[in-house]
């Protein structure tokens, strides 16, 4: 037995208190426990009687979790072909420098609120040469700028979309806008081009080569200058040519098509003129623009079309960071338009001749010839549900030629005996009047 408490009692003095058994201390009542949480979305994909991750449970990183080595870095900023990325990017920075211009916020993220009236104000003031922006043009811009930000923080891009709809339904059409196309420069323009080239020039021959290849292929202008030495194999009827990759086909394996010899464009004989050339064409160094000795340009693995000097020699290409040795896609443009050009074929039928005409001319010879469109896909690495061919690569033009005929040259010009005749009836009624 022992007391509660212990007391302090002096000699003599009664003490009266309770006496206890002892007992163990009672323990404090234990906390109910908490119920997990779990980390659920929308997105969440669960099978019979799987739970799902629990909130609490978060990756412990660190910093390495966070970095890449250089040359990976590299490639995640340059992901995309060159021309979208630039097109991409110079797309967004104009947003962007916009709403700063505004007083309102572009990044980290932004509203649908402030692309709407971006592209309210780009409807409104049109391009800075006072010409409308086609709805085709905003329709990409709109994809670039709401693919800027993260799924689940994008602006309404639907929204958008209908904004630009209506514009082209209600302004765009009416004011006479129409889609930019390029003439197709079909068989009978092409013969043409061809024949106003000089051949017996190193230029020349390269030219007529890369055209009638263009044409061969429906290709696009980058595409024919991704062509390696390596991708072109000349057959005793015609030419083979491989495409590793296309707009349309960026993935997977590449392919070979063969190309028939005719005698109108003669591709296999302009093809192995080129080759030829090729063969004797060495990388230039800063003292000697064709050394015999040097780096020689005929080699599997490098382009089949090169920049060449006036001479015919291959250019030095020290400064060429893009594309290094390759031509660019522009580079080809320029060529078939100054070629069309030089052979009085600058237009056709209204529209401009550029190195999509070599896309829309074979398109629209085969689609004549009544071609399927299931074999112009094909041929144009269309894929293989689309319409494009017929809907925008087709360019018929009946009779009309590149002779430019006008009902108005029948009428006699101001002069001559037209003027003789006018101003002896003006001189007749002349002399009526004072007499």
């Amino acid at each position: 037995m022992t007391t509660g408490s212990a007391i302090e009692v002096s000699a003599g003095e009664i003490v009266d208190a309770e006496l206890v058994e002892d007992v163990a201390p009672v323990p404090a009542a234990a906390a109910a426990p908490t119920a997990p949480s779990y980390a659920v979305t929308r997105h969440t994909v669960l099978g019979p009687g799987e739970l799902p991750p629990r909130a609490d449970e978060q990756a412990r990183f660190t910093e390495i979790d966070f970095q890449v080595p250089e040359d990976v870095k590299r490639r995640t900023n340059e992901r995309g072909a060159r021309n979208t990325r630039v097109n991409r990017d110079s797309s967004r920075d104009r947003f962007e420098q916009w709403c700063e211009s505004q007083g309102r916020v572009a990044r980290p993220t932004t509203t649908t609120a402030n692309v709407a009236a971006y592209f309210g104000h780009l409807m409104e003031k049109g391009k800075p040469d006072g010409t409308k922006y086609s709805p085709d043009s905003l329709l990409a811009y709109c994809g670039r700028i709401v693919s800027w930000y993260p799924k689940g923080e994008r602006p309404d891009g639907s929204l958008i979309r209908e904004m630009i709809q209506d514009y082209r339904l209600e302004e765009y059409i009416p004011a006479g806008g129409e889609p930019e196309q390029s003439a197709g420069l079909t068989l009978k323009y092409l013969v043409k081009v061809l024949a106003a080239i000089d051949e017996t020039t190193r230029i020349g021959r390269r030219d007529a080569a890369m055209l009638v290849l263009q044409y061969g292929m429906l290709y696009r202008s980058v595409e024919v200058t991704n062509l390696l030495v390596r991708h072109v194999r000349i057959d005793s009827d015609g030419v083979w040519v491989w495409t590793a990759k296309s707009k349309t086909r960026r993935t997977g394996n590449g392919r070979w098509r063969f190309i028939r010899d005719r005698e109108d464009l003669q591709i296999v004989a302009r093809v192995r003129a080129w080759l030829t050339d090729l063969r004797v064409l060495f990388e230039p160094t800063e003292h000697d623009q064709n050394p015999p000795s040097g780096e020689p340009a005929y080699q599997p693995n490098k382009p089949l079309f090169r920049a060449l000097t006036t001479l015919g020699n291959l250019k030095r290409r020290a400064n060429a960071t893009v594309r290094g040795q390759f031509l660019t896609g522009r580079a080809v443009n320029e060529m078939v338009k100054a070629r069309a050009a030089a052979a009085g074929i600058a237009l056709i039928n209204g529209l401009k001749v550029t190195s999509h005409s070599l896309r829309a001319g074979p398109n629209t010879d085969m689609a004549e010839a009544q071609v399927p469109l299931a074999d112009r896909n094909e041929a144009g690495d269309w894929h293989k549900d689309s319409t494009l061919a017929d809907d925008r690569y087709n360019r018929p033009d009946g009779s009309i030629d590149i002779s430019k005929h006008d009902p108005l040259d029948a009428v006699p010009l101001y002069g001559g005996p037209a003027h003789a005749a006018v101003a002896q009836a003006r001189a007749a009624a002349t002399a009526g009047q004072e007499e």
